[in-house]
């Protein structure tokens, strides 16, 4: 194999990564193109596109909520398939079925270790938004405004899945259903130290028939001052976190150059049965070996 083929599947393997990132940050983008299409009758090709691919599985909407990735689960789907169809197409057309399995395993097990690895986020970022809305709460209260009211107007100026969240409360009780119950069913969805402090505020003020300001504020507060010792204990383990990324990279960066540079490190790894094992194996230690340091660095 020469340099250039070895080169090449680097590149290869480097694109799929660069298209998944740019599949989970471009939702707002989706979101607005959709509704143009929609406005003005455009062309659906994609959608008819995405619409024949199967469907994405349950564990994959599970992670991309867990993970706070907003886009398309659909267009996320359809971009991991086409990742892998090319990425697998060009490595047996570059060197040969061998590496096509292994970059094979690669794709298949990325995504998954990166989504793994950012379960939890979005349930972090609905906490760190937990005082302002709080704090909305209790602004209505001062104003006059019953408890379903500030509810409201705090969820009609919060973006995001919590302000969704929310309304669909202020929703149900103006459905028939109990301030409280709506309340305790919100409370049931997120295992949250935050959210409890929240719903025992809200649901107080509620079944004592007062407009508890203060204690709505007081929450506020000590939400509030829980995330800032959460975010200085993270900057503080930031510098292990970065460690963690750079011990994992470096294997994988100096394999890649050692492929490209040298056609017969390139000749062993990827056409001979022995080197396609040692690059599997290799594979799965670093995997394994980010995924230990990634625990080790998490803060619960």
């Amino acid at each position: 194999m020469s340099p250039l083929a070895g080169t090449l599947a680097g590149l290869l393997a480097f694109a799929s990564a660069v298209a998944a990132h740019a599949a989970a940050g471009s939702h707002q983008r989706h979101v607005v193109g959709r509704r143009l299409v929609l406005a003005t009758g455009g062309d659906e090709s994609m959608q008819g596109t995405t619409a024949r691919l199967p469907q994405p599985p349950q564990w994959l909407l599970g992670r991309l909520a867990s993970a706070g990735v907003e886009a398309d689960a659909c267009r996320v789907w359809a971009g991991w398939l086409g990742a892998f169809v090319a990425v697998t197409g060009g490595c047996a057309l570059l060197a040969g079925p061998g590496l096509a399995a292994v970059m094979a395993m690669v794709v298949v097990v990325a995504p998954v270790g990166g989504l793994a690895a950012a379960a939890g986020r979005a349930e972090r970022r609905l906490e760190e938004a937990l005082p302002g809305v709080l704090e909305a709460v209790a602004r209505a209260l001062r104003s006059g405004a019953s408890l379903v009211q500030a509810i409201d107007e705090a969820a009609t100026t919060t973006s995001g899945p919590l302000g969704a969240e929310l309304r669909r409360v202020t929703t149900s009780v103006h459905d028939g259903v109990d301030l409280v119950t709506a309340i305790d069913a919100w409370g049931r969805d997120h295992d949250l130290a935050g959210v409890r402090l929240a719903v025992s505020a809200l649901a107080l003020g509620a079944e004592t028939g007062g407009a508890h300001a203060r204690a709505v504020d007081g929450v506020a507060a000590t939400i509030r001052s829980r995330l800032a010792v959460s975010r200085e204990v993270r900057a503080l383990s930031s510098q292990a976190r970065l460690s963690g990324v750079v011990i994992t990279l470096a294997p994988l960066g100096f394999a890649v150059l050692a492929t490209a540079t040298d056609e017969r490190t390139a000749a062993f790894l990827l056409r001979t049965p022995l080197g396609l094992i040692c690059l599997s194996a290799g594979l799965t230690l670093d995997g394994l070996a980010a995924l230990w340091m990634h625990r080790l660095a998490r803060i619960d």
